[in-house]
């Protein structure tokens, strides 16, 4: 699998990963029948959902303030997914290659890259712990009508956490990782410290070099975002 170190603003770098097209939604590892079973399967539905209504541009407007509820949950879901792939990827890889500026050395790329991954399984550990009781909590609301947005909500962020987690964690110590330099991770980093319009153009030919089609957002989402 092919992993971008990405520069932010602030000598940040974000690892990215893109996919072109929708997998099968990753399962919780281990799941056994019953409980954890269902919790699984029912995430996976939210994942595909989320995920075909992202390609197909679903746009015909909600009937109902439900609907509506349901329809910004998947957009939200849609993009956490697009976030955390990457995490639950690593959940099962022995290589990665890690593209990199051309300028960056491998002695410095590999230590901050696995800084990061274990900050990212500490986060999210926690963040698990957090959304199981909001799970528990959740349970209530399922003999009310309609659907169960809360049950919903929670069984993402818990199973998604709980991937994440995991991912993070092999990614920080298990992979073997390969550094490749990338001149277009150079170019986007200059346009890290240009000011706009020149940097979001810098930011797309960065892209279009990468042939990532989503990077460009990811890297004014995150840009924005504090350290």
């Amino acid at each position: 699998m092919n992993v971008y170190f990405i520069p932010l603003a602030s000598g940040r770098f974000e690892p990215y990963y893109e996919q072109e097209e929708p997998d099968e939604a990753a399962p919780a590892d281990g799941a056994t029948p019953g409980f954890f079973a269902r919790l699984a399967a029912r995430f996976s539905q939210m994942v595909r959902e989320a995920e075909r209504e992202r390609h197909e541009q679903i746009h015909q407007p909600p009937a109902s303030a439900m609907a509506r509820l349901r329809r910004t949950l998947m957009g939200w879901v849609a993009e956490h997914v697009a976030e955390q792939r990457l995490l639950w990827k690593l959940r099962r890889a022995d290589r990665a290659t890690l593209h990199v500026p051309d300028d960056m050395a491998d002695a410095t790329a590999l230590p901050l890259l696995r800084r990061g991954l274990q900050k990212d399984a500490d986060r999210h550990l926690r963040l698990l712990a957090l959304h199981a009781i909001g799970l528990v909590a959740s349970a209530p609301f399922i003999v009310l009508p309609g659907p169960n947005i809360f049950g919903y909500f929670f069984t993402f962020t818990v199973v998604g956490h709980f991937l994440a987690y995991r991912g993070a964690r092999r990614g920080a110590s298990a992979v073997a990782w390969n550094v490749v330099p990338n001149p277009a991770l150079t170019t986007m980093r200059l346009a890290m410290s240009a000011a706009p319009p020149e940097c979001y153009r810098l930011i797309h030919e960065a892209a279009e070099q990468l042939r990532l089609p989503r990077v460009a957002r990811f890297v004014e989402r995150m840009a924005a975002r504090p350290a």
